[in-house]
């Protein structure tokens, strides 16, 4: 071979050796892109040291009694998150539907000074007070049942029920903090005001100043605002 033979074949040699390293580089360069592009897109873990955001516990239940409409759909989740199943004759929060007119929800106003705890007779109490949420826990072990039902009797709004099967008080524990009636209500309000269920951390003392109130009295109160009143300046039904 000449020696023009030998240069053309090292110049095309050359040629291919950096076309090959010029090819090397964009694709290492390309993958380098690709890599920062999928890091950014992709969540990094949390830190050790970082804990996840907690949810205050909710304290108080209030209610809109006006904005009820009668669903029940509280009833259906108290007593799935308690009792494994839909049975509203087990669930702690019931709505009252007054005279076939108005739906009246009644709950436990998670009263300041508990009579229905005070009131409990067994030692020690059956009936304890979670300091964190504020919600009633029944111990079935020291609970006489239906034999005594003296926090039933205390119940300034008389929300307390029976357990159907075992006669032991149905006493609202908040759901540690997390109503599952509040969250219920709030899935299936079709009223434009709102849901009548509420939840919040400060009782402003409302569960105070309603806890008289009956859900008979909430009730007649509420069809007595349906009605216009006559000639004489009183309602009637």
């Amino acid at each position: 071979m000449s020696n023009r033979d030998d240069n053309i074949s090292q110049e095309v040699l050359e040629k291919k050796t950096s076309r090959r390293s010029f090819l090397k580089r964009v694709g290492t360069a390309a993958a380098g892109v690709a890599v920062v592009a999928a890091t950014a897109t992709i969540p990094r873990p949390a830190k050790a040291d970082q804990k996840p955001a907690v949810k205050p516990a909710m304290k108080y239940l209030f209610a809109e009694r006006q904005n009820c409409t009668g669903c029940r759909a509280c009833e259906y989740a108290c007593s799935l998150h308690h009792e494994g199943l839909v049975r509203p004759s087990m669930s702690r929060i019931h709505v009252l539907k007054y005279r076939g007119v108005v739906d009246v929800p009644v709950i436990c106003w998670h009263c300041e000074d508990s009579p229905c705890i005070k009131a409990c007779p067994t030692t020690p109490k059956a009936l304890v007070k979670d300091p964190k949420t504020n919600g009633i826990k029944l111990d079935p072990k020291l609970c006489l049942g239906g034999k005594c039902n003296k926090c039933m009797e205390a119940c300034p709004t008389q929300f307390v029920r029976r357990n159907p099967d075992n006669g032991m008080p149905l006493m609202c524990d908040m759901c540690g903090g997390d109503p599952e009636c509040v969250k219920a209500c709030n899935e299936q309000a079709g009223n434009s005001l709102g849901a009548c269920l509420i939840a919040g951390n400060s009782g402003f003392g409302v569960n105070m100043a309603y806890r008289n109130i009956t859900a008979e009295d909430a009730g007649a109160d509420m069809i007595q605002s349906m009605f216009y009143p006559n000639e004489d300046g009183e309602r009637k039904e």
